[in-house]
């Protein structure tokens, strides 16, 4: 298993994060203020998923690897749907920037970044989006890349 640096850099800031919210739980264990999400996906029906560690959407996700030790979060999207693949899309935050990759998928994945036209992603390749960001999955199935 090959450690990069930056999987290094993101221990020490959770490890940092989680003494900090160590110190900062009352005795009761409920922290006082909820932290909020750098980045969130809007889902088709309005709601906001947090981004966090990693997301993968599809119609039917599922995991084959997991990085980090860290078991991404799977967002079903368009049940049933034959142009949306089981494991369709995977999103990741590194930093503060949402990446996106196709996770091989039938049809494609095309994004939509403000004021620019349409990009066909290219299945596998890791591809970091701007905030507002559309993700088209084919079908009529959209989301879109939102801030905190």
């Amino acid at each position: 298993m090959t450690v990069a640096s930056v999987d290094i850099r993101r221990l020490r800031e959770q490890r940092a994060a989680q003494a900090g919210a160590d110190a900062a739980t009352p005795a009761g264990g409920v922290a006082a203020a909820s932290v909020t999400p750098l980045a969130s996906v809007r889902m088709p029906d309005g709601t906001l998923e947090p981004i966090g560690h990693e997301v993968v959407l599809g119609r039917a996700p599922s995991v084959s690897k997991v990085s980090g030790g860290r078991i991404p979060r799977l967002l079903t999207i368009g049940v049933g749907d034959p142009d949306i693949s089981r494991s369709h899309v995977r999103l990741t935050l590194e930093g503060d920037t949402v990446v996106i990759t196709d996770l091989h998928s039938r049809n494609g994945t095309h994004v939509v970044a403000p004021g620019k036209p349409p990009v066909k992603l290219r299945a596998g390749d890791p591809t970091p989006v701007l905030t507002g960001t559309v993700v088209d999955l084919g079908g009529g199935w959209t989301v879109q890349v939102v801030g905190g």
